[in-house]
């Protein structure tokens, strides 16, 4: 490249922390893609960089005028780690994806990541951002559980830190041990299912369950339970924090990211309670408003150290009507009228020692 052409160019080289879940298994180095990096980065920059040029295409979306290339450095690592991927008669397949599809997970040794612009702000707004942007940003698939994290090749563990806290909202780290970015990706599946829906051994209730009790509500588990009987299993009763005229149920693990359905499994069988909002999309009557709902949590993992941002778009969701629907019948019910994430994440900190704020 001559001197005129590099004007127009700025480089970085990236480190992945995390392998990388894509569905194309036939491509060679199908890692981070543009595709998904640049649109990311367009929202990213138009919300920090104020004055920013932008193109406006016929739908209303805007973009930034700049060309990205991706060049992989090294070998590409095929991996399939636990607990997200198991072997299945016809390879790897990943248990979260209801069809079931093959999947694989690169990680390379660095990526040399260019961008292109003959608008000198572009650039020169992507040089003071691209730090503070891959701090916040994961890609692929699972990517709110820690896959495909990436960062800045030569960026220290403080200097990541000092870039965490910049967040408008308080940020956690794990400091469990881990021994390997897959060990990383273990100790967060863990932990979020604790939060989320329990633990078996040791056994303790959803840490959420336990937080809303404090504040008098029950969760939707019970309450389903006793409308639809026909997905108790075995004697376990679900516990209750107090009398049932002491609190009131509501949906509450909606707060943590919203499913189509709900499964159970009495009697060795399979049960779904499927999930809608009650409030139509204003494009489609037909449609459910709040059909899936991504969590408002995200884990970042760096060399090995874990931490976890949140957002506060679980705030949507609050005071909101679904319906629970199971062999003709349904049930509504609504989410919170309230809810402290950091609050939340507290009242877990008391409950979990390896979860720390970072200050």
């Amino acid at each position: 490249m001559n001197e005129q052409e590099s004007k127009f160019k700025t480089t970085f080289t990236l480190k992945q922390h995390t392998p990388l879940i894509h569905f194309q298994s036939d491509q060679s180095g199908a890692t981070l893609r543009a595709t998904e990096l640049k649109p990311k980065l367009d929202r990213f920059l138009l919300e920090h960089v104020e004055g920013i040029p932008f193109k406006t295409n016929a739908k209303g979306h805007r973009s930034l005028d700049y060309k990205v290339k991706i060049v992989y450095k090294g070998k590409v690592i095929k991996d399939f780690p636990k607990p997200y991927v198991k072997r299945g008669d016809e390879g790897y397949i990943a248990p979260y994806f209801s069809d079931g599809t093959s999947i694989e997970t690169d990680k390379t040794e660095s990526i040399e990541l260019s961008f292109i612009s003959f608008n000198q702000d572009i650039l020169d707004a992507i040089e003071k951002y691209i730090a503070l942007f891959f701090t916040f940003e994961n890609f692929g698939t699972r990517q709110s559980k820690g896959f495909g994290s990436f960062h800045l090749e030569k960026t220290s563990k403080k200097e990541f830190e000092e870039l965490l806290l910049k967040s408008d909202n308080a940020v956690f780290q794990l400091t469990k041990n881990a021994s390997s970015g897959k060990d990383s990706l273990k100790i967060v599946d863990e932990f979020y299912k604790h939060l989320k829906m329990g633990q078996r051994t040791p056994y303790d209730k959803s840490l959420l369950f336990q937080y809303m009790c404090t504040k008098s509500i029950g969760w939707e588990k019970k309450f389903l339970k006793n409308k639809f009987p026909e997905i108790i299993h075995g004697t376990h009763q679900p516990i209750a924090c107090k009398e049932p005229e002491d609190k009131e149920f509501k949906y509450i693990r909606a707060v943590l990211g919203l499913a189509e359905h709900n499964e159970y499994r009495p009697g060795g069988g399979k049960k779904q309670i499927k999930i809608e909002s009650v409030e139509r999309d204003e494009k489609d009557s037909s449609k459910a408003k709040y059909q899936r709902f991504k969590s408002p949590i995200t884990f970042k993992i760096f060399n090995g150290s874990i931490y976890l941002i949140y957002n506060k778009s679980y705030e949507e969701i609050l005071n909101k009507e679904f319906y629970f629907k199971l062999n003709g019948k349904k049930e509504e019910l609504f989410t919170p009228k309230t809810f402290d994430m950091y609050g939340f994440l507290k009242f877990v900190e008391t409950k979990v020692s390896y979860l720390k704020e970072l200050k």
